[in-house]
């Protein structure tokens, strides 16, 4: 599975999801798929700064796996929504939510089309 097809697969999960995204280790965003809706809340530098950081978090908390175990996922909670963040091979995905979404019930439902994706490039 590409990116592009990976992207679209995590966005049909939940009309909840409003941004999926992948994100590499530079913090550089690969390739996404987004809902209409979401234009209020992601834009601008704004957007940027969050994508990079949301990038920079997860190398940062990969020093914690010898302690801790491998990191599943990242979850910041706004006031509006919830931004999702999971370790995918070598790149990270990106996820808006709306608040309402039970993160760690998506991040199940995330890893079980990772697990059952014999040959996911993310790359192209």
């Amino acid at each position: 599975m590409k990116a592009d097809q990976f992207t679209k697969s995590i966005l049909d999960l939940d009309n909840d999801i409003l941004f999926s995204g992948v994100i590499e280790k530079s913090g550089h965003l690969n390739i996404s798929n987004q809902r209409d809706s979401l234009d209020k809340h992601l834009k601008g530098r704004n957007a940027e700064l969050i994508i990079s950081e949301s990038a920079y978090a997860v190398d940062l908390r990969k020093a914690f796996t010898t302690s801790f175990g491998s990191l599943n996922s990242i979850c910041y909670q706004y006031s509006s929504l919830k931004i999702l963040i999971i370790p995918v091979k070598e790149h990270v995905l990106f996820l808006v939510i709306n608040k309402n979404v039970e993160a760690d019930d998506l991040t199940q439902k995330v890893y079980n089309i990772i697990n059952s994706t014999k040959e996911l490039d993310l790359y192209s």
